[in-house]
């Protein structure tokens, strides 16, 4: 398969009054024709602003893409035109947005919204934009599509508006769609339902996905390959079953944990201890060196690695497929597991 989109080394930083917060700092991982890449890791870890680089919407000032390219087949998107950058943006790359009350413009109707993008990016009359509007709606099971073009946003239910920014995304056939935590503030329900439409849609257009997301659940139901991020970094990259069958890095490790588990009974949460730190004051080495459980155990008490040296993405000996995990003792830590009996948490899920 054709690489549709390759990030390279991608930074991106805002300049505030409290120092310069590395939102984004050497970030890379590609994504092929029809595929779906999830970008998972808790919230502050530069999931979001990927994204938005991607689609060129970073609000300069504060932000900045500083250095990266971002190959969208084979063409630089850093260093286009605003305008070459207007012709791509909605038309062949999309993206459904976060929060769709937010999202959508409370004063238009749902249709005119959608009839914007189809005019400016298709170039067809109103009439034709109106009924491609209907068509799309109807294809992302709203029903009575025909009366909801004339609706306001605040007519109607989360599902439906989430529904309709997906309409929306995907009324100029882009090649590449982005979705950027889809599903959250959803009941279950609407929540599979929505994954079920996007997964339908992207086989019946062929498009590439990016799904970024905070759950875990979401991302084992739906990608292809797994970028676990964390600080601003990449902490480990492969494909689904790998990271949640061969999970390398303590980050991951910690994420997979605090997945409920039904054979657990009443017994509380694993957590990871302590917070996602500052974008304006990440640690001189390893960014979760502050959180990680490994740091302070015997093997590492003499030694400052992990303060002070920052780990480069390492590809996992003997792995059959790319797997890169960025940790300096991944190795030492998996000896480790396996002498105290640690299950790999997904086994047990």
């Amino acid at each position: 398969m054709s690489k549709l989109l390759e990030v390279k080394n991608l930074k991106t930083y805002f300049y505030t009054d409290d120092g310069i917060a590395k939102a984004v700092d050497d970030v890379t991982f590609d994504l092929d024709s029809g595929e779906t890449l999830g970008l998972v890791g808790e919230s502050g870890c530069g999931k979001s602003v990927s994204a938005l680089s991607i689609m060129r919407l970073i609000p300069d000032p504060p932000g900045k893409i500083v250095g990266g390219e971002i190959l969208f087949k084979g063409k630089d998107l850093v260093k286009i035109t605003d305008d070459e950058m207007q012709d791509i943006r909605g038309n062949d790359i999309a993206m459904i947005f976060q929060e769709p009350m937010t999202s959508l413009n409370p004063v238009f109707s749902c249709g005119y919204q959608i009839d914007e993008a189809v005019i400016l990016h298709q170039k067809v009359s109103k009439e034709e934009a109106r009924n491609r509007s209907i068509e799309m709606l109807r294809l992302v099971g709203i029903p009575a599509p025909e009366q909801r073009y004339r609706e306001y946003p605040h007519q109607l239910s989360g599902g439906l508006r989430q529904r309709v920014m997906i309409a929306m995304a995907l009324s100029c056939n882009p090649e590449i769609l982005i979705a950027d935590e889809p599903t959250t503030a959803l009941d279950v329900t609407v929540q599979a339902q929505i994954l079920e439409l996007i997964r339908k849609l992207q086989d019946e257009l062929g498009m590439g996905v990016i799904m970024i997301t905070h759950d875990l659940g979401v991302i084992a139901e739906i990608t292809k390959r797994v970028a676990v991020m964390y600080a601003s970094k990449v902490a480990e990259y492969s494909n689904s079953e790998e990271i949640f069958y061969n999970p390398k890095h303590p980050y991951t490790l910690g994420l997979l944990n605090s997945i409920p588990k039904l054979n657990k009974g009443h017994d509380r949460l694993a957590t990871i201890e302590g917070n996602v730190p500052a974008a304006t004051n990440y640690p001189t080495g390893c960014h979760f060196c502050t959180r990680c459980k490994y740091v302070d155990s015997k093997l590492y008490t003499s030694d400052s690695k992990c303060w002070n040296i920052e780990p480069p993405l390492e590809q996992v000996s003997g792995s059959g497929t790319m797997h890169t995990v960025a940790c300096h003792y991944w190795k030492d830590i998996e000896i480790r597991r396996q002498k105290e009996g640690d299950v790999t948490p997904a086994a047990v899920v």
